[in-house]
This record gives C-alpha cells, sequence and structure tokens, in this order.
C-alpha cells in the first residue's frame, strides 16, 4: 500500500510541476527579439529590425558584412562621407552628427531601431527615445566584446548564420595569434600612444588587449585611473619600453614616415631600447579598433614577437577578410615601417 501511495504522490507532484512550467509568463511578447548590448543590458525590439539608422561606424562595417546594409535607412554624417563606408549604403541619408543627430530628420525615416555606441552615447539620446525611436548600443570596438556585439546585431537584424561566419574568422584569426604567441615566455615591455602626445593606451583600452593578447606587457597600468592618461617625457624614458607603438587615424598614415621621425625625434628617445633597436611603430586606426582589430593582433604579434609570428602577415588576413564578406577594405599601408617582417 505504501508503494502505490507512494507513486501516486509522484505523478501527482510531476504533473504538478509540468502545469506549473506550461503557465510560466515571460515578458517577451510573441516575435519580439532580446539580445545583450556591449554593457550587458538586454536590449527588445518588437520584431526584427527592417529600418535601422546607425551612428556606430564599426556596427556600420558589420551589418554591410552580414548582408543587412538593405535595412539602413539613415547613417551619421560621418559614415555618410566615410571613403570606405559610406558607398556601402547607397539608400541612407545623413542623419547629421554621430553625437548629436537630428531628431527631425530620423523620425521622418521611421526607423525600427537606432544603433549607436554605447561608451559614446548621443547627448540628445533622451529626447530621441521620448520620441519613440528605441536605441540599441552596441560596439564593436574591443577584441573582448566583438563576438558577442556581432552576434547580438545579427540576432537583432535576423541575420546570425552571417553573423556567425565573420565570428567564426574573427576568432579563427585571434586563435592562430594566441597560438603562437603563448609558448613565448618573454613578455616585451610595451607604449602605445594615442592620437594627441603622450595620450597613453592604459588598462581597459582596445589596444591594451591587443598588446595582452599578442603576449606584451603594457607598461600603463590600471592604478593610472584612466585608459588614455597623460604620462611625462621624463616618466616614459625612465619606463625604457621595449616596443613603442604610436596609433595614426587613415589621414596621418599618409605622412607616416613624417609622424614615425616626429614621433622617434621627441626629447630624450634617442636613448630608449625601443628607438635605438628599431622597435618603434605606426598603427593605423582601423585595425587598432573596431572590426578589424583581427589584424592588429596579427600586426602587433609580429611588432611584438617576429619570429613566432613570422608566417602570419597582415595584409593576407584582410586580403582573405575582403574576398570572403565582399569588402574593399585598405590593405595597404596599416603598419608602418612596412618591413618584410610586419
Amino acid at each position: 500500500m505504501k508503494k502505490y501511495s507512494l507513486l501516486f504522490f509522484c505523478c501527482i507532484a510531476a504533473v504538478a510541476v509540468i502545469c506549473s512550467a506550461g503557465c510560466v509568463t515571460t515578458d517577451v511578447p510573441a516575435g519580439a527579439v532580446v539580445v545583450n548590448q556591449t554593457n550587458g543590458e538586454p536590449f527588445t525590439l518588437a520584431h526584427e529590425a527592417e529600418r535601422i539608422v546607425l551612428m556606430n561606424s564599426n556596427a556600420a562595417e558589420m551589418l554591410y558584412v552580414m548582408g543587412a546594409a538593405g535595412k539602413v535607412v539613415g547613417v551619421s554624417q560621418s559614415i555618410y562621407d566615410h571613403a570606405e563606408l559610406g558607398p556601402l549604403f547607397p539608400n541612407a541619408v545623413s542623419v547629421g552628427k554621430w553625437d548629436v543627430p537630428d531628431i527631425e530628420t530620423i523620425s521622418s525615416l521611421s526607423p525600427d531601431v537606432v544603433i549607436a555606441f554605447s561608451t559614446s552615447r548621443p547627448l540628445n539620446a533622451d529626447a530621441i527615445e521620448a520620441g519613440g525611436i528605441p536605441i540599441c548600443y552596441i560596439d564593436c570596438y574591443k577584441p573582448t566584446t566583438m563576438a558577442a556585439d556581432v552576434e547580438a546585431l545579427g540576432v537583432l537584424t535576423g541575420n546570425s548564420d552571417k553573423a556567425a561566419e565573420f565570428v567564426s574568422f574573427y576568432e579563427g584569426v585571434m586563435d592562430s595569434v594566441k597560438n603562437r604567441t603563448a609558448p613565448v615566455s618573454f613578455s616585451p615591455s610595451v607604449y602605445c600612444e594615442g592620437y594627441t602626445d603622450y595620450s597613453g593606451q592604459a588598462k581597459g583600452s582596445g589596444m591594451d588587449m591587443l598588446i595582452e593578447f599578442a603576449g606584451g606587457r603594457n607598461v600603463l597600468t590600471q592604478e593610472m585611473g584612466a585608459t588614455s592618461p597623460k604620462v611625462s617625457p621624463e616618466w616614459l624614458v625612465a619606463e625604457n619600453p621595449d616596443v613603442m607603438i604610436k596609433i595614426l587615424s587613415v589621414k596621418n598614415m599618409e605622412s607616416a614616415e613624417d609622424q614615425y621621425a616626429g614621433f622617434t625625434g621627441r626629447y630624450g628617445f634617442a636613448n630608449l631600447d625601443a628607438v635605438s633597436e628599431d622597435r618603434t611603430y605606426m598603427i593605423r586606426n582601423d585595425i587598432a579598433y573596431g572590426p578589424r582589430t583581427f589584424a592588429g593582433a596579427v600586426a602587433v604579434a609580429k611588432m611584438l614577437h617576429p619570429e613566432a609570428a613570422s608566417d602570419l602577415s597582415v595584409r593576407a588576413v584582410l586580403d582573405e577578410y575582403n574576398a570572403r564578406f565582399g569588402l574593399n577594405v585598405s590593405a595597404g599601408q596599416v603598419v608602418y615601417p612596412a618591413s618584410p617582417k610586419i
């Protein structure tokens, strides 16, 4: 009797669990899509995005890569004027500045969503959202969040398969870098500088992540209190890093030789090991940040560990990127000096 009673109560419990599971409701409407933004906060859209306004140039490149360019109806003026990105969105109109876009123009386009940088939000974001236009903050900026950001864009636009193809390519290149640099026991010290003089790239910056990934040690630590701290010439000379890297804009890379001479010719730099041993480099910003950081990882690995990464090529991975995803990004002078080892 006890045996049958126990069986009866087990059956009742099982039915209760099944029924309760079937009664669970969520706050997500049918057909809605939910993604995590770069900062980890969830974002819900009533349906897959069909009309998109872009404030973020990195996200713009990724939307083209995953075949969603036709859904873009508006872009920031900087994307509109961009020599490589602008032509990818022939049906999009300019909505003005990326940080203060024109709300009337955006509203006239009836977008499902605006995609912007999470770290540099539009100054009039509250007014845009007050008009009933949701903003999704996805960066596609740093190596550590690249895969998740691209996957989120894929879900948001209904292009998950193509997004997964890019993520596979991106992570494949990054793994090839890691496989060559991880076994090397020596971690050279590295000073990386942003666009302005003595503006370092410290812990948490995109370049810091590439330096660490490529087997280097950033001389700018988290204790300095900012991702782009100002350093003094005296501090840098005393630190005497093994390698120095200067980030240049695409425009300034056109005069890379002069930029290099100005950087290495600063007072006291002649005595730095990175200068005297020819381990000072210029890197173009479009591979230092954003979707093309896979090429940046290859470049930095070859700067820090030229022998271990000797079989890798920056141009080769950019050429493959162009071929696989129908792009025509410049694979020319992205690093200076462009010696054979780079």
